[in-house]
Parts: C-alpha cells; sequence; structure tokens
C-alpha cells in the first residue's frame, strides 16, 4: 500500500530579491499540476500556482533554503513513514 506523501518544500520567487520557501507534509503533490478546466495535467505555472496556494494555505514563508531544509528534516523525523522524503517543488510565480 502506498502512502503516497511527502515533506514538500515550495519555493516561489519573492518579492524583490531571491526566493521564499513554504513547508508541508502532503499526500498526492502532483494535484497541484491538475487543471481543473481541462480535466487534466497542464504546463500553465498560473494554474500551478493557483493549486499551490490551496495546498500551502496558511503556511509561513521562509527566506533561507538552508532553513527550509532544517525544518523539512524535523518534519520528516516526526512521520513515521514518508514514501518520497524530502523534495522541492520551483514554480516560477509569486506566491
Amino acid at each position: 500500500m502506498s502512502a503516497d506523501n511527502g515533506i514538500y518544500i515550495l519555493q516561489t520567487p519573492r518579492v524583490g530579491l531571491g526566493y521564499e520557501y513554504r513547508l508541508a507534509h502532503l499526500q498526492a503533490v502532483e494535484n497541484y499540476l491538475w487543471d481543473e478546466k481541462i480535466g487534466k495535467q497542464t504546463e500553465d505555472l498560473d494554474v500551478w500556482i493557483k493549486n499551490a496556494r490551496k495546498m500551502w494555505c496558511g503556511v509561513a514563508p521562509m527566506f533561507s533554503r538552508a532553513v527550509a531544509f532544517q525544518e523539512a528534516e524535523k518534519l520528516y523525523n516526526e512521520y513515521g513513514y514518508v514514501e518520497y522524503g524530502i523534495r522541492v517543488i520551483e514554480i516560477d510565480r509569486e506566491f
């Protein structure tokens, strides 16, 4: 049986300079690629960020990739089983 879960760091451009990072334990993370209008996955970054905003809703941004990974490791250790480990999802749109 598949857990289909992971610890995901969402990386998006920060207003001004650099990136911001949001951390979450999620299942079926690939749903951020899904375009409900056409009923399939898309390459449309606007759809991706819209879906990501729902999935990482309420998650405060971090402004250091290193800190994001440190926090991800802590979260990873809180869960007994994480099928996909720690992954970064990069979307080139402001959150």
